[in-house]
């Protein structure tokens, strides 16, 4: 029945007036909303009950992949939803009535993640309320910046210098060694990754923002493997021609700690040394290794 309905959906709207097209197009992301409702309260039994085992995988995202032939992302994904049923439970209520859209609740469920449990339901609802409302996601950005500041204010016992764990970075391989990443970024790391990605593209450019955004990422990581490759292979030119002492004070290691080895301890490069090094790299002379002589 369900798969006969979205098939009626899924005819040629070409001929239909722009109006209509809108009107269909707003249908289909409440549709969207109330199918990832329905989706996870479904995994969510499954999963608890692990439904998976009868046919012998060992997760629900396992047997996502292997049984509904989606890609691990899409799995990831899925499962991500199951389990905010329990901690969202006012998001999904929201999207099974068709109130937000399957991307927004999603944001919303990232952000208030982030903070202590006894302000999740209450930070879910006044969200839900604006977007309802009709802010921009701009705006319940913005909104959500000052819940979470509020919440940091109400928790005076703790640590000042921990912050509540909102980073991290998801990496699945797929066929042919393709990737799918997911990532919930720091405010610090997610302003210098956009200046990565954000970088002036030609005239005559015409890839779409995501296959640019792909492309300088991929650049990006190509020059930082370049960059390590070639300090290794400055600092292994270092210690061969002027010794450990000089190498480790070249790639501008501390003295001592934990690390140093027993060998630092009784070997120090003095800043004329390394002087002397730089000179010897790049072929240019150095007035502090002149100076040393």
């Amino acid at each position: 029945m369900v798969r006969a309905g979205l098939g009626y959906l899924a005819a040629d709207t070409g001929q239909l007036a722009a109006a209509t097209q809108a009107e269909y197009l707003r249908e289909l992301e409440q549709a969207d909303a109330v199918l990832t409702a329905a989706r996870a309260f479904a995994l969510a039994g499954f999963t608890a009950g692990q439904g998976y085992a009868d046919d012998a995988d060992y997760s629900a995202r396992s047997w996502l992949i292997h049984h509904t032939h989606i890609t691990p992302g899409a799995a990831i994904g899925h499962t991500a939803w199951a389990k905010r049923t329990g901690t969202h439970p006012k998001v999904l209520a929201a999207l099974a009535a068709g109130q937000v859209s399957e991307s927004v609740g999603r944001l919303i469920c990232l952000w208030t993640g982030k903070l202590p449990e006894k302000f999740r339901d209450e930070s879910d609802e006044l969200l839900l309320a604006a977007a309802a409302a009709g802010l921009e996601v701009e705006e319940l950005a913005a909104l959500f910046a000052e819940m979470y500041e509020r919440a940091r204010g109400d928790l005076p016992d703790q640590d000042p210098g921990r912050d509540f764990a909102d980073r991290g970075v998801k990496l699945a391989t797929t066929f042919g060694g393709a990737g799918v990443v997911h990532g919930d970024l720091t405010p610090e790391c997610a302003e210098v990754l956009g200046r990565v990605l954000d970088a002036p593209a030609g005239k005559e450019d015409n890839r779409s923002q995501e296959e640019r955004y792909h492309d300088a990422l991929a650049e990006a990581m190509r020059w930082l493997v370049k960059c390590i490759v070639i300090r290794h292979t400055i600092l292994t030119w270092v210690e061969r021609n002027f010794g450990y002492a000089v190498a480790r004070a070249y790639a501008g290691h501390a003295e001592g700690g934990s690390e140093a080895g027993a060998t630092a301890t009784y070997v120090r490069a003095s800043l004329g040394e390394v002087a002397a090094a730089l000179a010897a790299l790049t072929g240019e002379p150095h007035p502090l290794a002149t100076a040393e002589e």
